[in-house]
């Protein structure tokens, strides 16, 4: 009997996924006046994209796999949290700041609860890393899911996971946009959550790659779909005066996942193998570091100036969060030769 050969490296996913983290930066770096507006809200699309293809990548993952990511991710963001501690600690002796009283509002069980339950770290320039946290909430979940399943006998409901995903993003849609339109706001604090945000796209990512044969053989013009996503995400955002996910988002977000699956090959040429380059190796680098840079480029008198580049601003703190992401891949990658030919 033979054996069906596993499907090659979905290219085109890590084009996506390189421009998705170069759109998260433009969300936290804006450039100014309505661009930045319109700009940050195309860029909506980027970190549901990341759930999504986290989802993809975990069809049909056992237990143990689950477990192992979330411990990882989780490894990752304590490591990650390092530096913006010191970074706090250094902006908290600057202002005149007693040190203690600053401790003991970052480590306390009210801080605890809001981890546990909106995935935020409670650091000046750290709670945007709220990503790390719910991806690695979600997994967690996914993983008690995928035991209790294996416990009864029985396949994990991606199908039913998917529609509880549905439903979730339609909370989040009237939390987020049709709050905005009616002029009530929800806490950002809860939309941007593993519940709400984490698991809805995990869940339909995971459905996506189970459905994956039967995606790619609709006749979708899903580049239209891509456009009328953005166009409606643009008026969206005009209308409800909020940066939200939007329905245009999600509009965006599946004619994006299904030219992945229609179209596993990348465009060729520099800019998108430099593209792939980034969204296979260096996402959760650029992620961690891009934050950093841009508080040190703010905070230290001699980069301050650099402030009033606004419209050299995301350019300014995206190149060098890459090559420190560069780095640190290449630095791994030495260290795992070396660690292999030792063997």
């Amino acid at each position: 009997m033979r054996r069906r050969r596993r499907p090659g490296r979905n290219r085109r996913m890590d084009l996506y996924r390189g421009v998705a983290i170069y759109a998260v930066i433009s969300i936290h770096v804006l450039f100014p006046g309505p661009v930045g507006i319109a700009v940050r809200a195309l860029a909506r699309f980027a970190v549901p994209f990341f759930f999504l293809t986290a989802g993809y990548f975990s069809l049909n993952a056992p237990a143990w796999a689950l477990w192992r990511r979330a411990v990882r991710t989780l490894e990752y963001l304590c490591v990650v949290c390092v530096p913006y501690f010191f970074l706090d600690l250094w902006l908290t002796v600057r202002r005149g700041r007693p040190v203690l009283e600053w401790l003991s509002s970052v480590f306390n069980w009210e801080q605890l609860v809001r981890f546990l339950g909106c995935q935020t770290v409670p650091l000046s320039y750290g709670w945007q890393l709220w990503f790390l946290g719910a991806l690695a909430v979600v997994y967690l979940w996914w993983w008690m899911l995928t035991l209790l399943c294996r416990s009864a006998g029985r396949k994990l409901p991606y199908g039913a996971c998917a529609i509880l995903g549905l439903v979730l993003l339609a909370v989040h849609l009237y939390m987020g946009e049709l709050g905005g339109l009616l002029g009530w706001y929800a806490d950002n604090l809860v939309l941007h959550s593993a519940l709400l945000d984490g698991l809805p796209f995990f869940a339909l990512g995971a459905w996506c790659a189970k459905r994956r044969r039967e995606l790619k053989r609709l006749d979708v013009p899903w580049h239209i779909l891509i456009a009328a996503g953005a166009g409606m995400s643009l008026l969206e955002a005009w209308l409800a005066g909020r940066q939200e996910i939007y329905l245009g988002t999600l509009v965006l977000l599946a004619g994006l996942m299904g030219r992945c699956l229609r179209y596993r090959r990348a465009p060729e040429g520099t800019v998108y193998d430099f593209l792939q380059l980034c969204g296979r190796k260096l996402t959760l680098g650029i992620y961690a570091i891009h934050l950093l840079v841009l508080a040190l480029i703010r905070e230290v008198p001699a980069l301050s100036p650099l402030t009033g580049l606004e419209w050299l601003m995301p350019a300014i703190v995206a190149i060098p969060s890459t090559l420190l992401a560069l780095a640190i891949a290449w630095g791994r990658e030495v260290r795992s030769q070396k660690r292999g030919s030792a063997k």
